[in-house]
Order: C-alpha cells, then structure tokens, then sequence
C-alpha cells in the first residue's frame, strides 16, 4: 500500500503558557497509548482493532490522520468485562483508564472506555455538556463496542433512538443538576444487554446501539453498519514500525463509514493524492493541552 505523505505541522492546541501544541507531539503520546493496549490485548489475547478516524488514518496515511487529536480502537461488546479486568491488572504506571465498571459516574453516551496517558492534560470541548467525570484529565485513546446490529437500516435507527430519547434528560441531570443519572444509565446499559444478545448472529456489525452519536447527513454518507466479513477477522498493519490490528477490510470500511470522498486517491500516474487537501484541518475535541515532561 502507498500513503499520503503529510510531514505538515498542525497546531492542535495551546498549553498553559499559550504555546503551541502539534501534532507531533500529540501524536507521539496516542501512540504510546495504542502500544501500551495492544501488549495488553496480545497478552490476555483479546481481539481489538483500530477503528474510526485511526482506520481512515491508517488507510491514508499509514499512521494517524495528521490534524487528528485522539485514537480510537474498538473490541467486542462480550469482551468488554474481560478487557478492564486486564487492564486493572496490567497497565502500565504510565497510563490510567476510565470506565462504568470502575467509575459510577461515567457517562454511558461517550466510548465505553478511554485509556489516559497520565503525564499529560487536555481541555475537551465537551467537557460541560457530556462530562465523563473521569479524575485524570490527559490525552486519550476511545475504546467502543462493536455488536450485531439488524440487517435493517431502519430497525438500526429505531434501537439507536432509544438512548437518543433519554439524551437530553441525562445531559440535564448530569451536567447541569450535577445529579446522577443512575437510573437512566441502568435502563441504557439493560437496552443494550439486550440488544447484544438478539443480534448476536447478525450478518451486520456496528458500534453499540446505546451511543446516539452515530448518524453522517445523508449527503456525507448512507450507512450505518458494516457486513461482519468487512470487520472480522482482524488484520495486522504496519503502523510506526509495530504490527497493529485493524479491519479485515480497511478500505471497505474506510469507505462505508466515511464515504468515497475521504479515501486516498490514487491518480492515473498511479500518484497517492490527499482528499482533504483544500480542506479547513483543525482538532476536533480539544482547547487545552499540556504535556508534561
């Protein structure tokens, strides 16, 4: 595979003393942060795999999107307890995590869990309306759930609006009340119980059904889901000089997930051109960073 070169700078944020922040540097932490889960995920052999902005990242650019802020790796929903019973036993100092199972006010609408590199700290732009209460505040990687899912479009948006439903009650309680929302958060979690277990067959895969956060505008892209045979079996991929799980089909999910526009385009010279080339690149999460030496 050829990738798009990009060795541009792209500022992601300002530190305490209003000095820059790149991509570099951030970049070199997210990957820290993604080998620290893939010695754990080999050593408990749990399967997980690059997913979201990193697959596209991957793909393109045989590493990270350039302007991209975090990482993000999927496992599957019925390894999810098993997954943080290894990292309770086996993430390095260097690192801490978040998580429902540890931390009762996680909030059930965000990623299942982040994995934090301890020596650093952000300011997200979301920390007001959809607040994780996580006691570490450094620079992350998102763990999400994959499930089957119906093979129906339409009864896939129905299981999704569910949670959608409760959003705003929950926002409101939580991060303006500062009331916890537990038992919007049990019925969530119930749903998706439930949910997991009926489609646990399907030909059809996707992140977990309680996230509301899912949908692209119709004119971006049509899909929601993705044949099981284009996620698994995860594959290995050169990434900064290590084997990395990702999809089994990185360019049919590329595609599928973010829409043909967004894929690398390889010209007829059979030259790799960058599609976001006249695009506006900015972070996409984050106002404050610092880390720490």
């Amino acid at each position: 595979m050829e990738f798009i070169v990009d060795n541009n700078r792209y500022i992601l944020g300002y530190n305490d003393a209003k000095e820059e922040v790149d991509n570099f540097q951030v970049h070199d932490v997210i990957k820290k942060i993604i080998f620290e889960i893939d010695r754990i995920s080999r050593k408990h052999k749990i399967n997980y795999a690059l997913s979201f902005g990193s697959a596209l990242g991957l793909y393109n650019y045989g590493g990270f999107i350039p302007w991209d802020d975090d990482g993000d790796i999927i496992i599957d929903y019925f390894d999810y307890s098993r997954f943080v019973n290894a990292l309770k036993e086996d993430l390095s100092d260097e690192f801490t995590f978040d998580t429902e199972i540890v931390n009762p006010r996680y909030n059930p609408l965000i990623p299942h869990i982040k994995v934090r590199y301890k020596n650093s700290y952000i300011k997200e732009k979301t920390r007001f309306t959809l607040p994780d209460h996580t006691k570490e505040r450094g620079l992350f990687v998102d763990i999400c759930l994959f499930m089957g899912v119906p093979q129906n479009k339409k009864e896939h948006q129905k299981l999704i609006a569910y949670s959608k439903r409760y959003m705003p009650l929950y926002v409101f309680l939580d991060a303006f009340l500062h009331i916890n929302p537990k038992t919007i958060r049990k019925k969530l979690r119930k749903f998706e119980k439930k949910c997991a277990k009926t489609y646990q067959e399907s030909p059809y895969v996707s992140q977990t059904v309680i996230i509301p956060f899912q949908e692209h505008p119709k004119k971006f892209v049509e899909h929601l889901s993705f044949p099981r045979e284009v996620i698994y079996p995860f594959k290995e991929y050169d990434f900064f000089g290590r084997k990395i799980f990702s999809f089994n089909n990185l360019r049919e999910f590329c595609r599928l997930r973010y829409g043909e526009k967004a894929i690398k385009i390889i010209d007829s010279n059979g030259e790799v051109r960058d599609p976001f080339l006249n695009k506006n690149k900015k972070s996409g999460h984050i106002t404050r960073i610092n880390i720490y030496k």
